[in-house]
């Protein structure tokens, strides 16, 4: 997992309670060419991160369509990865469905 490499959040500057994200502690979090891009894309603007539980969402809405893929029935997808089988036939679609802040709808 990514979390042994990274490192503690202690490690950098805070203000107003929030971290604060230097170009040093950039690269050390994600090298120097993960760096790169983020300052391209994002440099100087004011940048909300996913928090893990969303990382995790995206995780297991590939695991579901993955198992689609490979045959399996709504209701073999409830119950191995314990969700209900109508939200198990959103995931395998989510382009058909609305996302109001984190929750399929």
């Amino acid at each position: 997992m990514i979390f042994g490499s990274v490192s503690r959040c202690l490690d950098f500057p805070d203000l107003n309670n929030k971290r604060v994200m230097t170009a040093e502690g950039l690269i050390k979090v994600l090298g120097h060419e993960g760096a790169e891009r983020v300052i391209y894309f994002w440099g100087g603007m004011r940048v909300s991160v996913p928090n893990i539980e969303e990382l995790q969402k995206i995780r297991l809405r590939e695991r579901v369509k993955q198992a689609f893929d490979q045959g399996a029935t709504p209701s073999q997808i409830a119950e191995r990865f314990g969700v209900s089988v109508r939200t198990a036939q959103r995931m395998r679609n989510p382009s058909a469905c609305v996302e109001n802040g984190s929750k399929m709808i």
